[in-house]
């Protein structure tokens, strides 16, 4: 990798290790919130709120309900007489449907005689009775002598907040480890879809061995960590209980209805009827993930609609992502949250970019829902919008304070500016003018009348200087200053201005050199190119410093040249003289600015002796691709 290239990067990584850590830790402590299952509630409850969202579904017509509402409980007693509740099977069975599910369990029917009750039941194959198996100590059993396959558990899992979200399928008997039983949602749905399709028996999962199947539809098996759920008791096979949507997602016939013959016998031919209670005294409402109006007979409702549909018409069951894939899309979001917040754009855009970003996370994930895919969007919620306004405003605040520094290193480097225009203005005028009577002050070479010529004019140049930067300050005007009033528009064309700094230096009186020289000067135009108003200012200094050098050190010269050559995009100015040369190898400021001028113009500056005798002062510099500062 090339130098440059690598220290790009090196500067990259170094700049997203600043940046990037806050960003990281925010992720680090949503993806630990997760991890201990301090967001498992708000994920459960966004769930919930995805599936209310729904569109509404048909009635399922394949399951018939039978509830024994409140008034029929009032009639019949409770618990309930055997006799009228094999009088209501009987009945159910002379209209022919595919299998009947009795939710009731033995302790809801009168004790007067259980046992002949389940005897006068077993002559129906297509019968499913009761029995709660989970809880060792208060487990109600079907009558033992009752056919294993005709029995099922009605035992539900309530979550934290008491709603039902899965359901279990099958469970070893905690009093008998070795006794494998079914749930009543099981039985029912097996035999009514092998009363449909002899193929369509109970088998093993076979990309989960552990799941279950129906033909070639595989129950996705809950673990403990699916989903929003950090550590949940799964034990035995549990899915996720996925409810039919709509006010009325199957048809309910009371008892008082049957008895009174208000109904159309059509509607239990070949259907799934489930026996149940719906009084709420005695079958208490428990709110699941899309209704909060459901008992746990109605859950087995949409337990076995689940189960037959998903079969049969291919109505989509929920799954979720391995760990691996719901973390990554955690992390994602919070990454790209990072790159937004940090992003060019204004903080308004920005934020209408987290509102955007915030509907689009919503919308994917409802949409992965309803498609079968049940993905994380609390936790990808928190990283995003917490990232995404956090590095707006911070970036926000960041650049407040950038903007403040380079206002003040612009106002400093604006000061130091105007600290060396003031000692070039000093040092190419009063400085010069005093260097040049001292020296002929100790040469004894001036005239007492002179002299005191000379200091005037000194005073006046320099109040003159002290008027020109008072106005400069105010006006900001886009001259040149060089003494005695004199001001030149740095807006001329380049070459007209060392034609007027040369034309002014050698005027100088205090430059008495420059009348016996014979001076040759020609400036080659410039055409329009990038020089600042500051840069084509410091160029004419250096051409006045170069002159004023000739007119207080060329000792002995005889000519001078001034030239302004432009060649292949660069140009040159030269000064040069036949002088004795170069007397000492100190660096006056004046080589020092030179050089300081030459770095800005990415140019070259040489001050050197020339043969046979002489010096020469010269600056090179582009025509194109200055550098503005």
């Amino acid at each position: 990798m090339q130098r440059p290239t690598w220290n790009y990067v090196k500067a990259a990584i170094a700049n997203w290790r600043v940046w990037g850590l806050p960003g990281a830790i925010v992720i680090g402590l949503v993806v630990a919130a997760r991890l201990t299952g301090s967001l498992q509630g708000l994920e459960l409850l966004t769930f919930d709120a995805f599936l209310r969202l729904r569109p509404p579904e048909p009635e399922d017509d394949r399951v018939v309900l039978v509830g024994l509402d409140k008034s029929d409980i009032q009639k019949v007693g409770y618990p309930i007489p055997e006799q009228e509740l094999v009088r209501l099977v009987n009945t159910l069975q002379t209209y022919q449907p595919a299998v009947i599910g009795l939710h009731i369990s033995p302790n809801q029917v009168a004790e007067l005689d259980n046992a002949k009750l389940f005897a006068n039941l077993k002559q129906y194959k297509n019968l499913v009775v009761s029995e709660l198996i989970l809880s060792a100590a208060d487990q109600i059993l079907a009558p033992p002598k009752f056919p294993k396959d005709q029995v099922g558990f009605i035992d539900i899992i309530q979550d934290t907040d008491d709603s039902i979200r899965r359901l279990v399928l099958g469970a070893n008997n905690p009093s008998n480890w070795d006794e494998y039983k079914y749930s009543l949602t099981l039985r029912l749905a097996e035999k009514y879809l092998v009363s449909r399709d002899k193929n369509l028996k109970l088998q093993n999962g076979i990309r989960d061995p552990a799941a279950m199947r129906f033909g070639s539809i595989e129950l996705p098996r809950l673990l403990p960590d699916s989903g929003a759920y950090v550590r949940a008791d799964t034990a035995g096979p549990q899915i996720l209980l996925n409810p039919r949507s709509g006010k009325n997602p199957f048809r309910l016939v009371s008892l008082d209805e049957i008895q009174a013959g208000k109904f159309d016998p059509n509607w239990f031919r070949d259907r799934i009827v489930i026996i149940g209670i719906t009084a709420p005294l005695i079958r208490p409402i428990i709110p699941t993930a899309a209704t909060v109006d459901t008992n746990s007979f109605q859950i087995q409702a949409h337990a076995v609609s689940q189960i037959v549909d998903a079969v049969l018409d291919g109505r989509l069951l929920i799954d979720t992502w391995t760990n691996e894939w719901e973390y990554l899309w955690i992390v994602s979001w919070g990454i790209v949250a990072i790159i937004w917040g940090r992003s060019n754009f204004s903080p308004k855009t920005k934020l209408v970019g987290v509102g955007f970003g915030q509907a689009g996370l919503l919308g994917i994930s409802y949409m992965a829902l309803t498609i079968g895919w049940w993905i994380p969007v609390f936790p990808a919620t928190l990283v995003w919008l917490m990232n995404g306004i956090g590095y707006t405003v911070f970036h926000k605040y960041d650049w407040v304070l950038r903007s403040r520094l380079k206002e003040n290193q612009r106002l400093a480097e604006e000061r130091q500016r105007a600290i060396e225009e003031t000692f070039n203005v000093i040092h190419n005028g009063p400085l010069q003018t005093l260097s040049s009577l001292l020296r002929q002050l100790r040469d004894n070479n001036i005239a007492p009348e002179k002299l005191i010529t000379t200091l005037e004019n000194l005073n006046v140049e320099i109040r003159g200087i002290g008027e020109h930067l008072k106005q400069e300050s105010l006006t900001q005007e886009n001259s040149l200053y060089l003494g005695n009033g004199i001001k030149i528009d740095l807006n001329l064309p380049l070459h007209e201005l060392f034609y007027e700094v040369y034309s002014y230096t050698l005027d100088r009186s205090e430059f008495s050199r420059f009348e016996i020289l014979r001076i040759s000067c020609d400036f080659d135009p410039i055409e329009e190119f990038s020089l600042n108003i500051e840069q084509r200012q410091n160029l004419c200094r250096f051409l006045e410093e170069a002159l004023c050098n000739v007119g207080k050190h060329a000792e002995e010269a005889s000519h001078l040249t001034v030239l302004g050559l432009s060649d292949n995009g660069w140009y040159t100015l030269q000064v040069i003289d036949d002088g004795l040369g170069i007397r000492s190898s100190r660096e006056g400021e004046g080589t020092k600015q030179a050089r300081k001028l030459a770095l800005q113009l990415k140019g070259k500056f040489k001050r050197e002796a020339v043969a046979p005798k002489g010096t020469l002062c010269e600056l090179t510099f582009p025509l194109t691709n200055l550098l503005r500062w």
